[in-house]
């Protein structure tokens, strides 16, 4: 009887041996297993045609030899396997869907194995949407002048799947942009009419599919056509004056022909006098307040004369406006600067332009603006032991100014 009883107990003995050995194989084979987590695209998401990033998490066991590969499942289907990097971390996972795809839900997941044969199964995210790409952004916008009305935008069409392009423009260099057109899928070019000769344009373009917009171009002014060698420009002082600038690029000139618009038939007539040899400035102080232009210029020698320059609009103010006046510079410390004071004659400019140049042989340039009604500056880019030279005027529009104030020189300390 008592060997009987100790066999039974030896019995139990070892079955608990064996049963706890089973348990702990299990629980050691179940802390073998990796982990993963999807965090984008998830349920409900909207994806595009193309690759798509897959943001996850995913590690391996403690204890475990490390992670080999991934498996893409769309639709119950194997996309791909991704090994993992070459150091051992984890590779960028995409999610690419082909168009044969768009406008449909699908559902995926992602199996991730270790070196020891173990897997896990994500969740599966499902109800995802797929849409199109947005197209992509139209490249190397060019303006050409058709004539005072009408300017020829051209671009390059970047996209393969846009449904339509738009334009954008401002008017003047303080407008706001606004869609004025919207072409057909494929449009390279167009034409924007009713312009003013006198107002600057600026334009962009854009593309626009049902997913989306593209990013806009590049973007081009009527301001920033350029005028051959001579490159002509315009300005109004207020109501009676109009400053013309232009390159000298010839070298035996002996003066320079001025032609203008009447503003009643539209002809070019000649003014006088002539600009001397070297000019680069011509100031027509005929003009009449709140009328249009238009310049040209050419030079001549001793037996011809030179073709025509660009042309260029502008037109005048209405009302002569008095400048800034009484332009003061004091230097300041902590930190170095050159303090600008004026008094402002008016109520009618959009604001102040500040130039300044270095040494008296020295061309301005302009350095900041102030917003309406400011008369202070601070000019915080100087060094010491230098003379600089200040001037303002007040801005009335578009290429519309007051004359300058009077100028003011300072040196800075050692």
């Amino acid at each position: 009887m008592r060997n009987v009883i100790l066999k039974v107990c030896f019995l139990i003995l070892s079955l608990s041996i064996f049963m706890w050995s089973c348990v702990e194989n299990i629980t050691n084979n179940q802390s073998l297993t990796p982990s993963i987590e999807l965090y984008f695209p998830v349920s409900g998401d909207t994806i595009h045609v193309g690759k798509n990033t897959i943001k996850y998490a995913a590690t391996d066991a403690v204890g475990s030899s490390g992670l080999d590969h991934f498996e893409i499942f769309i639709n119950n289907t194997s996309s791909g396997v991704i090994a993992v990097n070459s150091d051992g971390s984890n590779p960028e996972l995409n999610l690419t869907v082909d168009s044969t795809l768009l406008f449909t839900k699908i559902n995926y997941y992602v199996v991730v194995y270790n070196k020891s044969g173990k897997y896990k199964k994500s969740n599966t995210q499902e109800n995802i949407y797929v849409i199109e790409n947005v197209p992509k952004t139209p490249g190397n916008l060019i303006l050409t002048r058709v004539d005072d009305y009408t300017v020829n935008l051209l671009w390059e069409d970047s996209a393969n799947n846009e449904t339509s392009y738009e334009v954008w423009r401002k008017d003047g260099t303080n407008g706001n942009y606004r869609k004025v057109l919207t072409l057909p899928a494929n449009t390279i070019s167009t034409d924007d009419y009713g312009l003013s000769p006198f107002v600057d344009y600026f334009y962009k373009v854009r593309a626009k599919n049902n997913a989306g917009y593209s990013g806009f171009s590049n973007e081009v002014s009527t301001s920033s056509v350029p005028g051959g060698p001579w490159n002509l420009t315009s300005e109004a002082i207020g109501a009676s004056k109009i400053v013309l600038h232009w390159n000298d690029f010839a070298v035996n000139e002996l003066g320079f022909i001025i032609e203008r618009t009447n503003p009643f038939t539209g002809n070019f007539e000649k003014l006088s006098p002539n600009a001397p040899r070297n000019s680069t400035e011509y100031t027509d102080n005929t003009v009449t307040a709140s009328t249009g232009y238009k310049y040209r210029v050419a030079y001549y020698t001793s037996t011809t004369v030179s073709g025509y320059s660009n042309e260029t609009s502008i037109s005048t103010y209405y009302t002569d406006v008095q400048e800034p006046t009484n332009l003061t510079a004091v230097f300041k410390t902590a930190p170095d600067s050159i303090i600008l004071k004026w008094i402002d004659n008016t109520i009618l400019e959009r604001g102040t332009i500040i130039e300044r140049k270095i040494s008296s042989g020295g061309n301005y340039q302009q350095i900041g603006t102030t917003q309406p009604d400011i008369s202070k500056f601070a000019d915080t880019t100087i060094n010491r032991n230098t003379t600089y030279y200040y001037r303002v005027r007040q801005i009335l529009g578009n290429r519309i100014f007051t004359d300058y104030s009077n100028t003011v020189q300072l040196t800075t300390p050692n």
